[in-house]
């Protein structure tokens, strides 16, 4: 019993270990931001109503020129429940907030701008 008991402890080791990197749930890097509708419409040069929102997609060589100006404080690793909530918090009902995760987790980069009021929310990934 003694000769199997070292062996008894690595393999529950190695169970625990798989374990808990088999539970990971995958995250996501965004940045998320806020501004006034005036800061939005001098920066895109368009308008968007109050209650709507707008997404895009970039392609690489866009993305490599938008990178750099993102700021780190606005930057997350998030899992797929923590951007849900994000937009659940900006006015998204549970389906549009999953409809835009599922676009925003599927493509490589892009951007969702919602407008309420005078205030824009803006996540990139």
């Amino acid at each position: 019993m003694k000769k199997l008991f070292p062996l008894f402890i690595l393999l529950v080791t190695l169970f625990v270990s798989t374990s808990c990197s088999m539970n990971t749930e995958p995250t996501w890097t965004v940045y998320t931001d806020i501004g006034t509708y005036s800061e939005f419409k001098q920066a895109f040069g368009t308008t968007l109503d109050d209650g709507y929102y707008v997404r895009l997609e970039f392609s690489s060589s866009e993305w490599d020129a938008i990178k750099s100006s993102l700021p780190d404080e606005c930057k997350h690793q998030w899992t797929k429940d923590q951007i849900v909530d994000w937009f659940i918090g900006r006015g998204f009902g549970n389906s549009k907030a999953e409809q835009e995760v599922a676009y925003l987790t599927t493509i490589n980069h892009g951007l969702v701008v919602s407008r309420s009021d005078s205030t824009v929310y803006m996540i990139v990934k």
